[in-house]
């Protein structure tokens, strides 16, 4: 799944039940959508708020994606990708 920052800022989920894989697309200066959600982690990362992209992802109230999306999170988080106490993931921006 990736974050996909459109031209005009619009934030917008893509590719939602691939688990596997997690990333931004776009300028990450297009709009203040992005920077409402995110925060800077220097070299080309960013933190976003995870409730953010489950927003996004349009699926709140479906429990078995929210699981699956938590428990992603919690398995990167040995990797330094997620704070799963301050629900927030990490992602490269490609």
């Amino acid at each position: 799944m990736f974050v996909k920052i459109a031209d005009d800022g619009v934030l917008s989920l893509e590719e939602a039940d691939d688990f596997k894989r997690f990333h931004i697309s776009g300028d990450p200066g297009a709009g203040v959508e992005f920077a409402a959600v995110s925060q800077d982690a220097g070299e080309g990362h960013y933190w976003l708020d995870a409730d953010a992209i489950i927003a996004l992802s349009g699926r709140s109230d479906d429990d078995a994606w929210c699981g699956t999306f938590w428990a992603m999170l919690e398995k990167a988080e040995q990797y330094g990708f997620s704070d799963v106490a301050g629900r927030r993931i990490k992602a490269h921006l490609a």
